[in-house]
């Protein structure tokens, strides 16, 4: 599953993407990194022997304070219906934007 910054900060949990953002520019997450008619996109699943993007941004973050990140992968049914979550969500703020 690839999804671009903005949504894969969403999936992990996390309230901006300013820190994916930073270990992309790092160079951190190269083999998550795909390009699709210039746009970034990330790989969420695990490819081989690679762990999932979760895992591999967890072992390059220092979590601070209260914060959990949603451990995504794409093959478990909690992962699944958080994209459900997502796309319902995308859906209602189309309806309201219409409506406006």
């Amino acid at each position: 599953m690839l999804c671009d910054v903005t949504e894969a900060a969403w999936y992990l949990g996390y309230a901006s993407p300013a820190s994916l953002y930073r270990l992309l520019k790092a160079g951190l997450l190269e083999n998550y990194v795909e390009m699709h008619k210039g746009q970034v996109l990330l790989r969420m699943g695990s490819k081989g022997k690679s762990p999932t993007l979760a895992k591999r941004v967890r072992s390059l973050v220092n979590f601070k304070g209260g914060h959990e990140m949603f451990m995504f992968d794409p093959k478990e049914p909690d992962s699944i219906q958080r994209m459900r979550d997502r796309y319902q969500m995308q859906c209602q703020q189309k309806l309201t934007t219409k409506q406006a």
